[in-house]
């Protein structure tokens, strides 16, 4: 039997904390656009929001979580159309190059580091040739005063409070260095970043090694925002 750690925090999250992801989620999608008719899968969908506005954009939206409680919200959210799939175990529930973007939001920090690794690297396989892995997440350099600071030091109440498991995934994923670090271990290519929420916060756009860079340009690039 799956013990489910947001049974009780699903029906809550979209009271206390949806409310200030909608700034972070308007960064990546200016970050890195896509067209209408591009598939979006979300890994780590929670309720379902970041996918309604992609839908809503005229997109072809999928997503996965692991808590059977947030997959409820999202179906009610999304209507049964949208194909909201649970994880179970290392695998994600959807075949080999299914989209055109894979979304990874506010969710590394908050697993151990193998489990990040292990979910970055099935996004590289569920992602379409040519298509970009987008992370949202905590940011490890450019903290700035004083909004990055005060970001920061919401985020780490909201994370003590979600538990101190939680609370420590999200310290050793900063002391580890962050998306780099993580990318690096899984075999991807950070192609892009942008701090946001005053450094407290990243974007950053990853690709497998020897795929089409970019059409901002080849390499890395790093925005500021």
């Amino acid at each position: 039997m799956t013990i489910d750690g947001y049974g009780v925090s699903a029906r809550l999250y979209d009271l206390v904390v949806e409310p200030l992801n909608p700034p972070l989620r308007e960064a990546a999608r200016r970050f890195h656009p896509v067209s209408p008719g591009s598939t979006v899968l979300d890994l780590g969908c929670g309720t379902g929001a970041c996918l309604a506005e992609y839908r809503d954009s005229g997109c072809s939206v999928i997503g996965a979580d692991p808590s059977p409680a947030m997959l409820q919200q999202a179906r009610s959210r999304l209507g049964p159309e949208v194909d909201v799939q649970l994880i179970e175990g290392d695998v994600v529930p959807f075949d080999d190059d299914c989209a055109d973007l894979v979304i990874v939001s506010l969710v590394l920090h908050s697993v151990d580091r193998a489990t990040g690794v292990r979910l970055l690297r099935e996004a590289a396989r569920v992602l379409s040739p040519g298509g970009t892995i987008l992370v949202t997440d905590f940011g490890t350099d450019d903290l700035r005063f004083p909004r990055g600071w005060l970001t920061r030091g919401l985020t780490a109440f909201l994370e003590l409070a979600a538990g101190p498991r939680h609370f420590l995934h999200g310290v050793a994923y900063l002391r580890a260095g962050g998306i780099r670090s993580l990318a690096t271990a899984a075999g991807l290519a950070v192609t892009a970043t942008r701090p946001t929420a005053g450094g407290s916060v990243v974007i950053a756009a990853l690709r497998p090694p020897g795929a089409n860079p970019p059409e901002r340009g080849a390499g890395a690039t790093r925005l500021q925002g």
